[in-house]
């Protein structure tokens, strides 16, 4: 799990605090896919004729969930019952990006059959359960710095593979 991807770390958010994390302004695009409809795209391929995928790639997902932030994060809270109470965070983020899936839906016929307002309730009912849970594992810059620290901190006891 990484719950520094938009809807995951939202729906985090709601569990934890009930208010929406947004990076501000919440205005960046960004396309959203669920895994499920990840997981079915690679099947879709690995079942295509190999003239129509080798050597090609593919953008999953679908032209109706490349989604601006704020309007995102109300449509979660919506979507989980919450009032949408919003948490701004961090500096302006000028990435924003929308995402074409014309080859996909065209060579495939691959269609999403998941939206983000299913993909929310089903990491906030997971949360709620305990079946998964926020760690030091789940944000993966925070993970990278620790396992940069480990690096180090072995690197500093370990001498020709005995520990000092």
């Amino acid at each position: 799990m990484r719950f520094d991807l938009a809807i995951n770390g939202m729906t985090l958010a709601l569990q934890k605090n009930g208010s929406v994390k947004i990076l501000r302004d919440g205005t960046q695009w960004r396309p959203m896919v669920h895994i499920r409809d990840t997981s079915r795209a690679f099947i879709a391929v690995l079942e295509a004729d190999p003239a129509a995928v080798n050597g090609e790639l593919f953008n999953v997902g679908s032209d109706d969930q490349n989604l601006q932030i704020r309007p995102l994060a109300e449509r979660l809270c919506h979507a989980l019952g919450l009032p949408y109470v919003e948490d701004w965070y961090g500096d302006a983020d000028h990435r924003s990006y929308q995402v074409g899936f014309k080859k996909i839906a065209d060579r495939l016929r691959f269609v999403t059959c998941e939206t983000p307002e299913n993909g929310a309730r089903d990491i906030f009912d997971a949360l709620k359960q305990g079946t998964l849970q926020d760690g030091p594992t789940t944000k993966t810059v925070e993970w990278y710095k620790s396992l940069i620290q480990w690096h180090e901190t072995v690197k500093r006891v370990v001498r020709h593979d005995v520990v000092f």
